[in-house]
């Protein structure tokens, strides 16, 4: 099993925390052999910029570290970019979904 971080943009975007909710569903509904996690759900019990910005990409940096897979599901945001950067120094695999799923 492998465990699969689900990237997508937030900026405080209620219709965003929507999107990448149904995304990881989606996902995880279609393939029940590997865990699919997403930070905005993860951390949905923070406010958005509660603890600050840089603490909370750290969250989900730490997030990230302990994955297998990253997957990009929505336009590269600068919190997505430093996920994205992250994944490639660890020579983590990248999986661009975002073009599928960028009209849901």
């Amino acid at each position: 099993m492998a465990m699969i971080y689900v990237s997508h943009k937030f900026a405080g975007d209620p219709a965003n925390m929507e999107r990448a909710k149904k995304i990881t569903h989606d996902l995880q509904v279609n393939d029940p052999e590997n865990c699919y996690i997403c930070p905005l759900m993860a951390f949905s019990h923070l406010g958005y910029n509660e603890i600050g910005y840089d603490e909370e990409m750290a969250l989900c940096i730490d997030l990230l570290s302990v994955s297998d897979v990253l997957i990009i599901a929505s336009d590269v945001s600068n919190g997505v970019q430093k996920e994205i950067d992250f994944a490639r120094m660890v020579g983590m695999e990248v999986i661009d979904l975002a073009e599928k799923y960028r009209e849901i």
